[in-house]
């Protein structure tokens, strides 16, 4: 029996999920919850008590990084190849059947995965060749067109079009589509709809999956969308069990297609499903958990569960009431620095946000005082330009049909190569109906290209040929090498001697390291080095690379923290119309809002500090903000309302006055100072003790209604 296999370590409630009997079985994993260590142990549970062949299992995760980690979980209690298990993400796994059988699946023997960036890439291309106005229409639309299409199982022979807008869509989806298998191509959507359709079309391989997969298990399962679910049920035979493992509480990506709903439809369609809750949190303290309770228990469409903990009550949950936002991040950052003083790592303190825009004040409060921060979520590794350009140099090179990567590199570095030829390149390759990179020779024996233009052309065309040869021979991280060497990518940054340039340089040679590292990776049936390394670029692309962790503050929008927990979480920007978004608030989706806030909520270990703006500057105007209708969600004796003191509300000769604000007339007419408005003249006030608000003509700034517990006046 493996070492970590020990069912005593499991509480009650886990160990009945793991090892109970029923064919069918739903697991509702609170946050913190041990639902990874649940998923591993069924695993050990079918091949140690019942026998189950470790290839008969498939395990299917949202992420790279949850699919690393149980497989590096297994290997440590398995003594078969882990790296041949089926474990993986839905894209993976999908990859993975379409290697085995490319053939059925009506595709090439070396058929390239492209990422969203390649598929904008060439839609604005087929917009250009067919005079498609993109004033009208927009290549990223067109792609999360096509995308969506492809998600509920649609092809473009099959859509239903009634305006304009998706007339011109759906064009342009079909000659995509068509572009995409001539030149071997193919997008993250069509993975999973081209996988599908081969099971759906082909008895002899469905029925093959079916005898080898005797259990699937589902990690996130909240988070599946329509074809996703659909693929889990072909793959599903009456002999196969299912384990899926997902929290209704935690699905936030409706707006990616996701479908909460799949976890009730998962009791209908599967019957006799067995449903079992893990409540109990091992992440945080009981203030914070009956905070997350409190607001989740108002949606109205949920399984229902109550987390709970047997650690103590913990610290407060801290709400402050900030003036702006700019007193919001002065806040956090100098809260930050009393932490760290406290012995806390940078790295155990997280800043969570609904919107991207929020972090920059943070950024330049980090910056003007030297604290390193990082954005989580910002470009990843296969991301960046610099390896994208290396990559696509090897796709050309395996590929001489590969438009996509031809039109990136073709002028990477400059070469002379300007777009009055490729535009002569792209008619003359249409007309011949070949490949950009194939038309070459025919176009310079034809003498259509200017005499410079040839020559460059015909370099390139011996360069794309000894990098063929090179991919011949040698090693990964050598083939790599030799690359980035004959193609003079460096060139492009070792003129310019800034630190960005530097980092670029960094990255290029850190993909000879990323090679090093895959050159031990098991090969599926008909796949080369070469292709498993280029699939892992593109189905690795959107996941981090290298230390995620370095010792600095983490900054991230609530949808990026997922997954993710830390000791000290920030929870900014509570305000409404920001969280929960305007947006939200008006398309009725205030539940997902809810479900998002709850997330944020359970991230934090230890302290939770929750902050919103009385004054928010939007779009070069400023807003005054009602709090979150979340914070009036939480309970009172949970919370500790930090920030100044409602009594003590002036400042003079740098100690504080102690003032009535009950009564009006000790303010009326007084003359203050406001650290940003400058001086003034108070005429106006209204409510009373901390909701006091006064009416302050200023010299300079016109006049403004400020919160008189905490605008921070000084009587002068």
């Amino acid at each position: 029996m493996s070492l970590d296999y020990n069912l005593n370590n499991l509480n009650e409630a886990q160990r009945d999920a793991v090892c109970n009997l029923s064919k069918n079985c739903l697991v509702i994993a609170g946050a913190g919850s041990g639902k990874t260590r649940v998923l591993i142990q069924r695993i050990l549970w079918l091949i140690e008590d019942n026998d189950y062949s470790p290839f008969s299992i498939l395990a299917v995760t949202f992420t790279n990084k949850a699919a690393r980690e149980i497989k590096t979980r297994l290997s440590e209690n398995i003594d078969n190849n882990i790296d041949s298990m089926w474990v993986g993400t839905f894209h993976g796994i999908c990859y993975r059947i379409l290697r085995a059988n490319y053939e059925k699946a009506n595709l090439v023997k070396n058929f390239q995965i492209i990422d969203s960036d390649d598929q904008v890439r060439i839609i604005k291309r087929i917009m250009k060749d067919n005079e498609i106005d993109n004033s009208q229409v927009i290549p990223k639309q067109v792609a999360w067109y096509i995308n969506k299409k492809k998600d509920q199982s649609i092809r473009s022979n099959k859509t239903k079009n009634d305006d304009f807008i998706n007339i011109q869509y759906n064009k342009i989806y079909k000659i995509y589509e068509e572009y995409c298998n001539n030149s071997g191509l193919v997008d993250f959507g069509e993975i999973i709809l081209r996988t599908l359709e081969l099971l759906k079309n082909n008895d002899e391989i469905r029925a093959y999956y079916h005898r080898l997969f005797k259990s699937i298990l589902i990690d996130e399962f909240q988070d599946t969308n329509t074809i996703q679910y659909d693929l889990i049920k072909i793959l599903t035979s009456t002999e196969t069990s299912i384990f899926a493992v997902g929290d209704d509480d935690q699905s936030i990506y409706g707006w990616r297609g996701a479908k909460v709903e799949n976890i009730k439809k998962l009791q209908k369609d599967f019957k006799n499903t067995n449903v079992f809750r893990l409540e109990q949190n091992y992440r945080s303290s009981g203030n914070i958990l009956n905070a997350a309770n409190s607001i989740i228990i108002n949606n109205n469409s949920r399984m229902g569960k109550n987390l709970w903990t047997e650690d103590k009550s913990g610290d407060l949950i801290k709400i402050f009431s900030a003036s702006d936002e700019i007193d919001e991040a002065a806040f956090v950052v100098e809260t930050i620095e009393q932490h760290i003083s406290e012995n806390y790592k940078r790295s155990e303190v997280a800043i969570l946000y609904r919107s991207n825009a929020q972090s920059r004040i943070f950024e330049e409060k980090f910056v003007s005082k030297g604290i390193p921060y990082k954005i989580y979520g910002g470009f990843r590794f296969f991301e960046r330009a610099e390896i994208k350009d290396v990559i696509a140099y090897m796709r050309l090179a395996t590929s001489n049909d590969d438009d996509n990567s031809f039109e990136r590199i073709v002028n990477t570095p400059p070469r002379g190569i300007g777009e009055k030829t490729k535009n002569l390149l792209r008619e003359f390759s249409k007309e011949k109906e070949i490949s950009l990179f194939k038309s070459i020779p025919l176009a310079l024996e034809e003498s259509i290209l200017s005499k410079k233009a040839g020559e460059s052309l015909s370099k390139f065309c011996n360069l794309i040929n000894i990098i063929s040869s090179i991919l011949e021979k040698d090693d990964l991280p050598h083939q790599i090498n030799e690359i980035i060497k004959v193609s003079n990518i460096k060139s492009i940054y070792e003129k310019n001697k800034t630190e960005q340039s530097r980092s670029k340089l960094e990255n290029l040679d850190e993909l000879i390291s990323a090679a090093q590292e895959f050159i031990n990776t098991d090969l599926d049936q008909n796949e080369t080095i070469i292709d498993a390394f280029l699939t892992h670029t593109s189905l690795e692309s959107g996941e981090g690379q290298g230390n995620e962790w370095d010792e600095c503050i983490q900054l991230m929008t609530l949808h990026s923290s997922k997954g993710l927990e830390f000791p000290i979480v920030f929870l900014v920007g509570l305000e409404e119309n920001l969280f929960p978004s305007r947006m939200s608030i008006e398309e009725d989706n205030l539940e997902e809002e809810r479900r998002l806030c709850y997330v944020g909520i359970t991230r934090a270990r230890k302290k939770l500090y929750i902050s919103h703006a009385q004054m928010r500057r939007q779009y070069g105007t400023e807003n005054y903000c009602m709090p979150s209708r979340f914070l009036n969600e939480i309970p009172e004796e949970v919370i500790e309302e930090i920030g100044y003191n409602p009594k003590k509300i002036f400042k003079k000769e740098n100690s504080m006055v102690y003032k009535n604000i009950r009564n009006e007339n000790s303010i009326m007419g007084k003359r203050v100072l406001h650290k940003k408005f400058g001086e003034g003249v108070v005429i106006s006030t209204e409510g009373s003790d901390s909701n006091t608000r006064v009416q302050v003509s200023f010299d300079n700034s016109g006049c403004k209604w400020l919160i008189l517990a905490i605008a921070n006046l000084e009587i002068i």
